[in-house]
């Protein structure tokens, strides 16, 4: 059938006009229900629920706090900007990974992952790093954790780079260097051998391993190891001087060195009649082949 044009453009103005007003009520009506809500006290902030690889790592007050959540002036659930609530969490040093949801009517949902250390930056207090080099303060945190030191010689925390391009470290900048690469492959290197069995790593210094001068470069690795003889503890920590090349080839020889070293540190104290902790000695291995023992 064959509408007039003025007919059919009557229906087209109408069928539009009628669209038009249905979008107006619906939106209106939504209008109406999100300026209620905002002004309900059922949707204020109560609550903060936390999630994670790991069992509640940090306080939810200091979520709460990097959120902007407080008790004495409770939000309501949305005013939270979620994108801005996540860049907020995100923020924190010690935060790898995060989201924040709303879980309604006064529930903030978070679920984060927190930085993994790897050890202790000596170059600053109460600095810890993860395996890609971020940085973080452990206390009041997390539990202090027994880790190795190292030791970079970087400038004061946020200064420019030094002579040796070596920056000062920064939260959410990941330390990017030779001298860190170096300081995580020994790491690596003891982790992998079959020798270190009762060696502990305490600091390694890596700080004079680009040195300009052969004289001044090293590596200085401070251990400590126990052995326990007729129910007595002696700890015995030693200092080794290494070299910045072919540190992996004079390490294996200190290792064979140190076989008989335990063997006769064991003859000496079988008569021993209390614990002892033995001042360090020194081992010199930068030196191809040779190993210079300081007593």
């Amino acid at each position: 059938m064959k509408w007039p044009l003025k007919k059919a453009l009557v229906v087209i103005g109408g069928s539009t006009l009628l669209t038009m007003l249905v979008v107006l009520s619906v939106y209106s009506i939504y209008h109406q229900f999100k300026r209620k809500r905002l002004a309900s006290e059922k949707y204020r902030i109560t609550a903060l629920v936390q999630t994670g690889p790991e069992k509640e790592m940090l306080r939810s007050v200091y979520l709460a706090e990097l959120l902007g959540l407080s008790v004495d002036a409770p939000k309501n659930l949305y005013t939270l900007d979620l994108k801005k609530a996540k860049l907020a969490l995100l923020s924190s040093p010690l935060i790898k990974k995060g989201q924040v949801k709303r879980i309604p009517p006064n529930t903030v949902y978070v679920d984060y992952e927190v930085r993994k250390p790897v050890a202790w930056l000596a170059d600053y207090r109460n600095c810890a790093m993860d395996e890609e080099g971020f940085l973080f303060p452990v206390t009041p945190f997390l539990s202090p954790k027994e880790m190795p030191e190292i030791y970079l010689g970087l400038p004061a925390f946020g200064k420019g780079e030094d002579a040796y391009g070596r920056a000062g470290g920064r939260w959410r900048v990941p330390v990017q260097s030779r001298y860190l690469t170096l300081a995580f492959d020994l790491l690596r290197f003891f982790d992998d051998s079959a020798w270190k069995e009762g060696l502990r790593i305490k600091r390694i210094d890596v700080s004079n391993a680009f040195a300009p001068t052969l004289g001044r470069r090293e590596i200085v690795l401070f251990t400590e190891e126990e052995l326990l003889i007729q129910d007595h503890s002696f700890i015995f920590p030693k200092i080794l001087r290494l070299p910045t090349r072919d540190y992996g080839h004079q390490l294996q020889n200190f290792f064979a060195l140190r076989k008989s070293m335990i063997e006769d540190y064991k003859k000496q104290l079988s008569t021993a009649e209390q614990n002892i902790r033995f001042s360090p000695r020194i081992v010199d291995l930068r030196l191809s082949q040779l190993a210079f023992v300081e007593n």
